[in-house]
């Protein structure tokens, strides 16, 4: 048995990226994304007021983290036991879709497109150039078209 020679490695493919056609929709989806999320939060701050932390749910973004940080039991309810729990895992929860969806606007703005593969000519499009003719007994001007 013999080793078959290693020939020269061929080139790594260029990377390929999606194209520019993406970016409006990573943008309006990150959108959507946090608007759900501060909608959920903004739905369970009004419909539960008394709860302490629920007023900052009310602030995009940073809302749920600061309202993480007061989560407590309400006044009228002092052993809430596992409801305090689940309200501050939906609190992470939403507070990351929030910032999930930020992501998502940013990615949709900086990342990188390719951009449109070079059109070929129409066919039944007219063109016209003028060039100047210069030879060793004359000058003039030669037309050339496609029509």
């Amino acid at each position: 048995m013999t080793a078959a020679s290693a020939g020269a490695e061929e080139p790594p493919a260029p990377p390929r990226y999606p194209p520019s056609s993406v970016r409006p929709k990573l943008i309006v989806g990150g959108v959507a994304v946090t608007a759900l999320a501060y909608g959920a939060g903004f739905l369970a701050a009004t419909s539960w007021p008394d709860v302490p932390g629920s007023s900052e749910l009310k602030i995009p973004i940073a809302g749920p983290w600061m309202a993480l940080a007061k989560n407590g039991c309400a006044a009228d309810d002092p052993d809430c036991g596992a409801k305090l729990y689940v309200r501050g895992a939906l609190t992470v929860v939403g507070g990351l879709a929030q910032l999930a969806g930020l992501a998502l606007v940013g990615e949709g703005i900086f990342m990188t497109t390719e951009g449109r593969p070079p059109q070929p000519p129409s066919t039944s499009a007219l063109t016209v150039l003028v060039a100047p003719v210069i030879t060793a007994t004359g000058t003039g001007i030669g037309v050339v078209g496609t029509f």
